[in-house]
């Protein structure tokens, strides 16, 4: 188990030009190709995933299946990621899945907040860039659908902003960030704005 140190943004779109202009000129450059990512989230039904990252709550779990570069197909090459925040750090699980589809339709018991099913679907463009020893993922054109009667249901709600995530392996990368990156850094969780937007159906200031 390794613990993460990492830091989230949010940048509007009319700034995109400007990040991507800072990594040019900290000699940054572009670790993959983009690829689409695609993921559907789990909670009970009191939400209780929701409502402990919204207060900062720890420990604290968010459960997703996921893939890339397509629509959600069930069955082929999804993962079940489990991403823990404790007072430690936080760190994710990855797990295959053979049979993504019985979990869409039966949900699981999670040992901490017992029967989850799933309540939301998320997907983005996702860019892969280093600079110096910290790596950064921008994520555009985010959208949320929300899960009716175990499907994906078809209405999309779009985000007005994109994210930046910041990864960083030493104090010298923090102090480097700090010191030197021009955005504003904000706490920011994808799953606690879907959930909000796709209960009014429009995107708005949380």
């Amino acid at each position: 188990m390794s613990f993460r140190n990492e830091e989230k943004l949010r940048i509007a779109s009319s700034k995109i030009f400007m990040f991507k202009n800072w990594i040019n000129n900290n000699l940054g450059s572009e670790l993959f190709p983009p690829r689409i990512v695609n993921s559907i989230y789990f909670d009970n039904d009191e939400y209780s995933m929701y409502h402990n990252s919204m207060e900062g709550v720890v420990p604290r779990k968010k459960i997703r299946l996921r893939c890339y570069n397509s629509n959600f197909v069930l069955g082929k090459n999804i993962n079940k990621e489990t991403k823990i925040s404790s007072v430690e750090g936080r760190y994710k699980i990855s797990e295959k899945i053979l049979n993504p589809k019985q979990l869409m339709d039966f949900g699981f018991c999670d040992q901490n907040y017992g029967m989850c099913h799933a309540v939301l679907n998320v997907t983005y463009k996702r860019s892969y860039y280093k600079v110096k020893n910290i790596r950064l993922t921008l994520d555009e054109n985010i959208s949320y659908k929300k899960i009716i009667n175990k499907e994906i249901g078809n209405l999309s709600t779009f985000d007005n902003y994109n994210i930046v995530e910041l990864k960083f392996i030493s104090n010298e990368s923090i102090n480097f960030v700090r010191n030197n990156f021009p955005f504003e850094r904000s706490r920011f969780s994808k799953y606690c704005r879907g959930i909000e937007f796709i209960n009014y159906n429009y995107c708005n200031e949380l």
